[in-house]
């Protein structure tokens, strides 16, 4: 049975999406039809859509890879912060590459914050709230009850990329490793694209449109939303019934449930943050940001610069 060549392992909110419906088209990469299974991060275990209880129940999910398929992959976005994904990545597969997305962390932070109000994961609406609400929810406190992980509430922590891919790179080697940056894609798709296919061997299929996918969203019922984003002890006991039917079962439940979600949200304009805030997470991002330059050999003082206008997701 053939196992993933590659992993797009973050960072969420950062064009994931996109890359899993791009590469998912392209002929010679299979891509299951499952995004997200995070089978790796079993210090996450909440956040994992479907319940598989050994390497043979995850190939299985693989199963429809051919012959025609080059690059087989996985699209995981909470990899780049869990602790056990990658070394057990690199155990699994000691020649998988991985592929990560990254932006300007304090764009970043605020479309993460507007993703986690959709999911009902976060309840205060006002970012400038939930930042300083993060010294508390660390203890435990203040954590909504829809809220899976709380560690997706650690808005800074989130966003200290440059931490994030040090680590990366010491578990595979950087030949192993492409980086991305959000800004890139969004200002030239077919380049990045391009590049993407070049690293993971597979041959261009002249793909020419790039639409916009997963741009920021908002729920249009928020009873629905309660209703697909129950407690978390509500949740766990839905995913524990529903794994005594097998992984194939569990699968087309996460197909519908993805249809009902993309029906129920609309897109949604980010609220700009006042400039005292803007200053204060430039000055928390900017030593961080300085380690991820060392580390790509690129230049993004840009990102804490003043006169930095902000980007909406477009992937």
């Amino acid at each position: 049975m053939k196992r993933p060549t590659f992993f797009i392992a973050g960072a969420p909110r950062c064009g994931t999406t996109a890359l899993y419906v791009y590469l998912g088209e392209h002929p010679n990469i299979f891509l299951p039809e499952i995004k997200e299974f995070h089978y790796f991060a079993s210090d996450f275990p909440d956040v994992q859509k479907i319940t598989l209880k050994s390497d043979d129940e995850y190939l299985k999910m693989f199963a429809g890879a051919g012959e025609q398929h080059l690059a087989i992959g996985e699209v995981s976005p909470l990899y780049i912060y869990s602790k056990t994904a990658l070394p057990k990545i690199r155990e699994f597969n000691p020649a998988a590459k991985i592929i990560l997305i990254l932006r300007n962390p304090i764009d970043f932070v605020q479309s993460v914050h507007q993703l986690n109000l959709s999911l009902l994961r976060d309840d205060e609406s006002d970012f400038e709230k939930a930042w300083r609400l993060q010294d508390s929810r660390k203890q435990g406190i203040n954590i909504p009850s829809s809220c899976r992980e709380p560690g997706l509430l650690f808005y800074g922590e989130l966003g200290l990329f440059g931490k994030h891919v040090e680590r990366v790179f010491e578990i595979f080697p950087r030949k192993q490793v492409h980086v991305i940056l959000f800004d890139d894609f969004s200002t030239n798709p077919g380049a990045v694209y391009e590049n993407i296919l070049a690293f993971l061997g597979v041959p261009s299929d002249g793909r020419q449109e790039f639409l916009p996918v997963n741009a920021s969203f908002e729920n249009k019922s928020k009873t629905m939303a309660k209703i697909l984003h129950p407690p978390k002890v509500i949740y766990k006991s839905f995913i524990k019934l529903a794994s005594l039917f097998g992984p194939n079962f569990m699968k087309k439940i996460n197909v519908l449930y993805g249809q009902i979600e993309k029906f129920n949200t609309r897109r949604a304009s980010r609220h700009p943050i006042s400039p005292l805030l803007k200053t204060e997470l430039q000055s928390y991002f900017r030593e961080d940001i300085q380690k991820l330059s060392q580390l790509m050999g690129r230049d993004l003082s840009q990102w804490t610069a003043d006169n930095k206008t902000s980007r909406d997701e477009t992937a």
